[in-house]
């Protein structure tokens, strides 16, 4: 079962390109973005959800709110699911079918989790440098990742990171089926003491729970 916002809370630069003086090369940004990601304890982020479904014309928009602590506590809230871990439990509630799933958490080096798409960049990617290009706030710098795993069920990965803050300003993913999923984040909160009891789930009285646990 696939917990993870395909999603979320992981920096080894391998691949180097040449650059002019002016602009940072791959190793620059990861490095810069590893530092960054280091002073961060917790974060919270309003974020919308674009989906394009590889194999129909189906497309999908909605908006959530994530928010995350080390190591491995998350929280992502949308009108269709709320998903919440602890680093130990997971919970996956659907309010439309009334039903929380309950499992154990489990890391799958092949997805991307909060903690990587929000903050830094996994190390199980190779990454490259596609282009800068002017944002709202600042110029922001087009990175791509592919997967080294063959099997992986992400395909490929391009992150805008905003230059100074160096931080994740969207994120769009395309996996092994063509779909494309894209984050925009549009508020991000760092290190305002996200206090643990967020990463509990404590379901509505008459919901159905599935353990999957036993």
């Amino acid at each position: 079962m696939r917990y993870f916002l395909p999603l979320s809370c992981w920096v080894v630069a391998l691949c180097q390109i040449v650059k002019p003086q002016s602009e940072p090369g791959v190793a620059e940004v990861t490095e810069r973005m590893q530092r960054r990601y280091e002073m961060i304890d917790d974060a919270t982020a309003q974020f919308t959800q674009h989906v394009k479904f590889g194999f129909s014309a189906i497309e999908q928009t909605f908006a959530g709110t994530l928010t995350m602590k080390k190591p491995n506590k998350y929280r992502i809230e949308s009108e269709h699911q709320t998903l919440v871990t602890d680093g130990e439990t997971v919970w996956a509630y659907s309010p439309v079918n009334s039903q929380v799933v309950v499992d154990r958490y489990k890391e799958n080096r092949n997805s991307i989790s909060p903690e990587q798409f929000i903050l830094n960049l996994p190390e199980n990617y190779y990454t490259t440098i596609l282009a800068t290009e002017k944002g709202k706030d600042g110029k922001l710098i087009t990175l791509k990742l592919v997967p080294k795993d063959d099997r992986s069920f992400v395909r490929s990965v391009k992150i805008w990171v905003e230059e100074g803050s160096w931080t994740i300003r969207k994120v769009s993913v395309i996996d092994v089926n063509d779909t494309e999923t894209t984050y925009s984040i549009k508020e991000l909160k760092l290190n305002t003491n996200v206090k643990d009891n967020s990463f509990i789930f404590n379901a509505p009285t008459g919901t159905e729970v599935v353990d999957l646990r036993q």
